[in-house]
């Protein structure tokens, strides 16, 4: 496993920098009247995906030095012009004093997350050992079938991820679907569906920037959940992150999470935590 220091932390958030940067370029060029755009700022980006979404987020601050006020309050105004409130993906090895300031700026701490890392080529993890109900899961995911989206299925996989976690179709925040549909247009991205007996369980993605992948927007359909579902997702893009020459494999999860459990028995180790941080 890598050593857990600077080095490791500014390739992943590097990754996801470069993930949103990309995303609001993706997002203008589908619909200009979004007003996506990003801003450098401390070593990382401030991106915004159009009025409401959540996708707008600053990410990869403070990882190659102190950042001060005035470039916080550039990043500020950047999105008090557009009308958003700022979320900003603080990194547990950032410099020391980016969260006094943040602080001292009125910033709060909102979630949590663990960020794990995986050499890629490492030899598969073995679920013997585990508990009856991983071995069970581990053993289901061999009738799950994966495979990667085309682009005239674009739509189906955002929506069928996005129902993972809001079951009424008619919920479905329309600035999600529209930032997954965007992500999906960006060629270093690859979308996966899940499907058990021909139906859609579930769904994810990849990004491969500097011969890392960063595994995200996971989610399994309720009716499917502890079926081997995400471990089926998790094992096809480890391969394919193998086939594509990369040598680290991310995934970031809510902590002591069933998610976090999953990553783990792929071999996964937690490396750092990033916190969400918020001014209204």
């Amino acid at each position: 496993m890598p050593f857990a220091d600077h080095d490791l932390a500014r390739r992943v958030e590097d990754a996801w920098a470069y993930l949103g940067v990309e995303n609001a370029r993706a997002q203008a060029r589908l619909d200009p009247r979004s007003q996506a755009a990003s801003l450098p700022v401390g070593g990382g980006y401030a991106v915004f995906m159009g009025a409401g979404s959540p996708l707008s987020q600053v990410q990869g601050v403070g990882l190659y030095g102190p950042v001060d006020d005035e470039e916080l309050g550039q990043m500020e105004a950047f999105y008090r012009e557009r009308g958003s409130p700022i979320q900003l993906e603080l990194a547990s090895l950032a410099d020391g004093s980016l969260l006094t300031i943040l602080g001292r700026r009125g910033y709060r701490a909102y979630e949590q997350t663990h960020v794990l890392v995986r050499p890629v080529g490492a030899r598969e993890p073995s679920a013997v050992g585990g508990s009856a109900h991983d071995r069970r899961a581990d053993a289901r995911s061999s009738e799950v079938e994966l495979a990667r989206v085309e682009p005239g299925e674009v739509v189906t996989w955002a929506e069928s991820v996005l129902r993972c976690f809001f079951e009424d179709p008619m919920e479905l925040p329309r600035p999600l679907l529209e930032g997954a549909i965007a992500m999906a247009s960006i060629p270093a991205v690859s979308c996966w569906l899940a499907r058990v007996d021909g139906r859609i369980a579930g769904g994810g993605a990849m990004v491969i920037h500097s011969r890392l992948a960063l595994i995200c927007g996971d989610g399994t359909l309720p009716e499917f959940r502890s079926q081997g579902v995400q471990t089926a997702l998790l094992r096809a893009r480890l391969d394919h992150a193998r086939r594509s020459g990369c040598d680290l494999a991310v995934i970031c999860t809510p902590p002591g999470s069933s998610s976090q459990r999953n990553a783990e028995r792929q071999g996964f180790q937690v490396v750092y935590a990033r916190t969400l941080m918020g001014l209204e």
